[in-house]
């Protein structure tokens, strides 16, 4: 599956999200079957980090170093809070012009799986309400299995089943027999 960020800027300004691609960078998609994701990172406030630097003096080393351990966690997802982003797009075109697959999402969601893609290089960018880009462009590149591969396997499969049936079968019938 091949993926990657194409772009990092939302028009002139930052992205609000970054859109990325679950099953990681550089590869072929094998199945037509994907999964999108935006995570929120916690942002630590100005008066969280004054906090836990400790100034205060009435407070004991071990309160100071367990304020300091948690605020300093970062990236951690926050289920409720809400971004901007309001539609999924998907194209062909890197330029967005013809849009294949537009998906309303909620702002609480996090992720999304995709499937049915046909062979071929999909864009996804996650919109806002006005039709504004909020994230990064990812690139996914769909390649399925060859169905002559698709045959061998399920033929191989198909064989071991039978001879598993027969070898059960021909068991409770001599089984029966001895009986």
């Amino acid at each position: 599956m091949s993926s990657g960020a194409i772009s990092s800027e939302c028009g002139e300004r930052q992205c609000a999200l970054d859109l990325q691609l679950k099953e990681g960078k550089d590869e072929a998609i094998t199945s037509g079957h994907f999964n999108l994701v935006w995570p929120i990172e916690k942002q630590s406030t100005t008066s969280e980090s004054q906090e836990s630097e400790g100034d205060r003096e009435d407070e004991s080393s071990v309160a100071k170093n367990s304020k300091k351990n948690t605020s300093n966690i970062k990236g951690a997802l926050i289920d409720y809070e809400q971004h901007p982003a309001k539609q999924l797009k998907i194209s062909s075109e890197q330029s967005l012009t013809t849009i294949s697959h537009s998906i309303d999402i909620h702002s609480t969601q996090r992720a999304i799986s995709l499937t049915g893609f046909s062979d071929g290089i999909y864009y996804a960018q996650l919109f806002d309400n006005n039709d504004q880009p909020v994230s990064n462009q990812v690139k996914v590149t769909v390649e399925h299995h060859s169905m002559t591969k698709v045959w061998i396997i399920f033929t191989s499969g198909a064989v071991l089943f039978l001879i598993l049936i027969g070898y059960m079968v021909t068991k409770v019938f001599r089984h029966k027999e001895e009986a």
